[in-house]
């Protein structure tokens, strides 16, 4: 029986029936257990001006985060809440699916809504290409790794004080 559990904790029960009668009817269980460091990352980029972040953004952060969002470090979420320049955007994409990345997550918080006919995506005055976004899923399968992007909008924003960031 193999039970994968969530927090990546894998644990592998084997039911033996060899000593049944020994035992006066209950099967002999080995339970092995060790861990399995699944590397999963979330990249979450927003449009919102300087010292603030998009409430939906900010929303993505907490959930990844939390217990129904899967318990990520926080050391394996790159927040751009006000944009970023879509060379360094590659360049996080190409550092992480070459640290043997399980799993990827890359979130887009624009100003207004994406329609599926538009070739870039806008955030903050920085374009990125949707057929460099494209070029990054492709090479995921390459290295087969579970790579998902979400397109999102909001314009509600919150000043980054008022969720507990300090300023730097």
């Amino acid at each position: 029986m193999l039970q994968l559990l969530t927090g990546a904790l894998l644990r592998i029960i084997l039911i033996s029936k060899v000593y049944n009668n020994m035992l006066k009817g209950d099967p002999l269980c080995i339970i092995l257990d060790f861990e399995v460091v699944l590397k999963r990352y979330a990249i979450l980029c927003g449009s919102a001006r300087e010292s603030f972040r998009q409430k939906k953004l900010a929303d993505m952060h907490d959930f990844l985060v939390s217990e129904a969002g899967g318990t990520l470090p926080e050391s394996n979420i790159v927040v751009f809440p006000n944009g970023v320049p879509e060379l360094m955007l590659e360049s996080v994409l190409n550092n992480t699916l070459h640290d043997e990345c399980d799993s990827l997550l890359l979130y887009f918080c624009t100003e207004t809504p994406l329609s599926d006919d538009e070739a870039s995506i806008w955030l903050c005055g920085n374009e990125i290409r949707k057929s460099v976004v494209n070029y990054y899923v492709s090479l995921a399968k390459d290295f087969e790794t579970d790579f998902q992007v979400m397109y999102d909008w909001d314009k509600e924003l919150v000043s980054e004080s008022e969720l507990g960031y300090e300023a730097v």
